[in-house]
This record gives C-alpha cells, structure tokens and sequence, in this order.
C-alpha cells in the first residue's frame, strides 16, 4: 500500500553502489525505515532531499511482515543543512536524531513529539547554539513522556517548593527539598540560579527563547547531568553522539561545573 506523510530525515546508510537505508519520523505514522532504491542517483525523486533533518514529503510502500520497506520518494519542504556546516550544530543535530529513533516507535505517531523536533531546528536555524537547544530538546522529550517532576513542590515531602533550597537527584529525575535530602550525595545536586532559571523557563517558552542560557548548558554542568543522566535512563541505553558532540566543542576539555 502506497503511504505518504510529512516527515524528518533522521539517519541514512549506504545499501552497494547507488541504494540507501532510510530512517525518517513522520507525522502519522512514526519511525519508518526503508530502502531507497537508486537514491544516490535518481534527482527526480530524491534530489535535495538526502541532508540530515530535512523536512520532506515522503511516498513509501509498506512491506508487511518486513523490517524495510520500499521508500519511493522524497519531497524536500525544509532544509536545515546550511546551518550543519558549523560542526557544532551538526552533532546536536545527531543527538536529537539519535535520541528520536530511541523514543519513537514504528506506528506510533508522536505529534508533539514532531512539533518539537521542528521547533527546535527552526530555532537553531535562526541562531539557537547547540547546548541550548540539545538541553531544551532533552527538557521536552522528558516532559512529554511524562517524567519530569513538578518543578514547584518537593518529591518528598510534597511541599510547594517556596523559598526553600531544593535539590536535583538524577538519573531519577526527583526535586527534594533539603528536608527530606539534608546530605546531598553523589546523586544530588543544588542548582545555580541559571540551572533553576533554564528548568522553569524551558516549561513556557520557546525554544529561541533560551539562547540566553548558553552557560547554564554546557557540557559537565548541572543541567546535562540532571536531563542527559536521565533520559538515559529512561531510554534504558547511553547515546553514542554525545561524546561527539562534545568532542567536536571548544568547550568540551572544560572540566565539569556546577552551573
């Protein structure tokens, strides 16, 4: 059955001389992976369209029962392969595709999911770094399968949060005040003002609008350990393009800080 939908070019691999594995997200339909026959010769069907996280309009014929299907075109509707010429935003790129083809299962559609993914590439188009826009993608993938806590009251106690100094315990992803966490401990810690100001502001705004909070996500500080450590383990795996990503920063011989 011929199938299209609206979807993001995650990953591709090279099948002999001229054929591609394909592995997109789309709209209705979820994770779709697929062979594309002459790929890396036909223009008329795929041409443009190949970049990493392009937006396209894709055509794909279900193979029941099989791990492939047959990918027939690619439509392209948005590219962001501009922007991946600077090695930085190319591997936060490879993060969120990495952490797109965990989370998201064939026919399981996602639509905020989708809507994220879009976001957050229109974002780092128009100028959104990649620590940013990594960590705001983690905040929100967390969020949205529900299992971020309630950032105004206490795991604990259950108390409103107030005043009160509150600690992040990771890979659980749990707030404690520290009442019920007097001794903090290697699975704990107390955010700075700019770790607590990202949390809160990621919950309601968009994600250009973080561009401010550069620091606050860097790579070894409080907000990587807190969200990468447990979307780890809510993934149940590591993911591989971190170290890239952190490899390819002029940030990443830093030693860890505690922002």
């Amino acid at each position: 059955m011929l199938r299209t939908d609206e979807a993001f070019l995650l990953d591709s691999t090279r099948l002999g001389e001229a054929d591609l594995i394909l592995t997109l997200f789309a709209r209705e339909a979820g994770a779709v992976r697929g062979v594309a026959r002459s790929a890396k010769k036909s223009r008329k069907r795929f041409g443009g369209a190949l970049e990493p996280m392009s937006r396209v309009r894709l055509s794909w014929r279900e193979k029941p029962g099989r791990d492939l299907h047959q990918i027939d075109s690619l439509e392209l509707l948005q590219s962001f392969a501009d922007m991946q010429s600077d090695p930085e935003l190319q591997s936060a790129c490879g993060v969120m595709a990495e952490i797109t083809r965990t989370l998201v299962g064939e026919n399981d559609p996602d639509e905020r999911f989708f809507r994220l993914l879009g976001a957050v590439l229109e974002a780092m188009r128009d100028g959104l770094g990649p620590f940013p826009a990594v960590r705001y993608f983690e905040f929100w993938a967390l969020r949205i399968h529900g299992m971020l806590p309630d950032l105004a009251r206490c795991g604990g106690c259950h108390e409103i949060r107030g005043g009160r100094e509150i600690r992040l315990s990771s890979p659980d992803l749990s707030i404690r005040c520290a009442d019920c966490q007097p001794d903090g401990g290697m699975e704990c810690r107390v955010p700075g003002v700019d770790s607590w100001s990202f949390l809160t502001r990621a919950a309601v705004e968009p994600p250009i609008g973080l561009a401010d909070m550069e620091k606050a996500c860097r790579p070894g500080g409080t907000l990587e350990w807190f969200l990468r450590r447990g979307l780890e383990a809510f993934a149940e795996r590591g993911f591989k393009s971190y170290r890239h990503l952190r490899a390819v920063s002029s940030l990443g011989d830093e030693p860890a800080a505690k922002a």
